[in-house]
């Protein structure tokens, strides 16, 4: 895969090879690339406080644009969008202080009803949903911070806006990326949408400039080697949990209340700081000295067992499962040789580089909000939170 890239901005002077390597998708004619972070431990290895960096310098963008901090009585909120998204938009929101933080869900939840629905249209899961309990905080919002890794056409950003400026009162948002790819034609949209739905949009990244990929190829994958193997759990149950319906054949599912998944506040997201580092020093007592330590977060929930892996002593890194289907290639320099998959409540979920994980790890600690039990390496621990 052939990709040309120019850089207009770079806010930090950030080398773009420490922030992402390219991938390919699979089975997917609407855009066979991605960018895989090296950052944000989703589909490969991160080390934890990578992610709350990325998150401050993100946040520093927008008190450096309005030369004040948030320190006022603005109504603003943070949505953060799944999957990749989740844990950076809420590493964001823990630095504008008393926002509120949403992230925008795949789950099927019956009990509650989502307050928007909005596509991405280039993805593999396309149709993304909200859950606020306290639907009034996004509402009655008079700003909102959209958070995404990255924007390559930025269609995803304008189907949201054009959704919660039904549903909410909010006039002004802010959308913050790690990459912003969108070309003149891109821009120009943009610029269309705000004036057609009279709101301020404004996009700051820390990285912008032009992307051309030069492979029409669609990448065929349909080998799947399936995980069932199962393990004991470990039940700490340190974090406030919310039982919900959902459309799964497990008809009741229990949450972690404070995902982002169902809304959480400022100060709530400051709290989950000491629980996670209790949790931390419980799994302290579980590893040896000199291990180096591999904290596995699943799905969309990634900020806590990010956290978590922040607070554990030693050589500790973090990633998570995914629902992303990517292309493996075993050759140089790509990042991802080896797929495994998985299903839980219904949903397929992929594990990848297992074989290599398992070497370079003396212990994989699976960091689950539910039931699951699935023993996705040799050297697996999973901790029920």
């Amino acid at each position: 895969m052939s990709v040309d890239i120019n850089i207009r901005k770079n806010k930090y002077n950030l080398n773009l090879d420490d922030l992402i390597i390219m991938g390919k998708r699979i089975n997917n004619p609407k855009r066979n690339f991605l960018f895989i972070s090296k950052v944000l431990g989703k589909h490969i290895e991160a080390k934890p406080k990578v992610c709350k960096e990325i998150g401050l310098k993100l946040a520093r963008l927008i008190v450096d644009k309005e030369e004040r901090s948030y320190k006022n009585n603005e109504k603003i909120c943070v949505i953060g969008f799944a999957e990749t998204a989740t844990g950076l938009g809420m590493a964001v929101a823990s630095y504008i202080k008393n926002c509120y933080y949403i992230t925008t869900t795949r789950e099927c939840i019956t009990e509650l009803k989502s307050i928007l629905k909005f596509e991405e249209e280039h993805s593999h899961a396309t149709t993304h949903k909200c859950f606020p309990l306290d639907k009034d905080k996004l509402v009655n919002s008079e700003k909102i911070i959209l958070v995404d890794d990255e924007i390559t056409t930025g269609k995803s950003m304008i189907n949201i806006i054009k959704e919660l400026n039904k549903v909410t009162n909010a006039k002004k948002f802010i959308i913050l990326s790690i990459l912003d790819w969108r070309n003149e034609e891109h821009r120009k949209v943009y610029d269309d949408l705000v004036s057609k739905e009279n709101i301020n949009v404004e996009v700051l990244s820390l990285i912008s400039g032009d992307i051309k990929v030069n492979d029409s190829a669609i990448y065929i994958d349909n080998n799947d080697e399936v995980i069932n193997d199962t393990t004991y759990v470990l039940n700490y149950n340190v974090l406030d949990r919310i039982d919900l319906k959902t459309s799964y054949e497990k008809e009741v599912e229990s949450y972690l209340l404070h995902t982002g998944r169902f809304g959480v506040e400022f100060n709530e997201i400051q709290a989950l700081e000491s629980k996670c580092k209790d949790i931390a020093n419980r799994l302290q007592g579980l590893i040896e000295c000199n291990e180096k330590i591999l904290v596995l977060g699943h799905g969309e929930n990634i900020y806590i067992p990010c956290r978590i892996a922040s607070y554990i002593k030693g050589n500790v890194y973090f990633k998570s499962t995914t629902i992303s289907p990517i292309y493996c290639e075993n050759s140089d320099g790509y990042p991802i040789k080896e797929k495994h998959v998985f299903y839980h409540k219904g949903v397929k979920y992929y594990f990848y580089n297992k074989s290599e994980i398992e070497e370079k790890y003396d212990k994989v600690i699976l960091i689950t909000e539910d039931d699951l039990n699935i023993k996705l390496t040799n050297n697996m621990i999973v901790v029920r939170v």
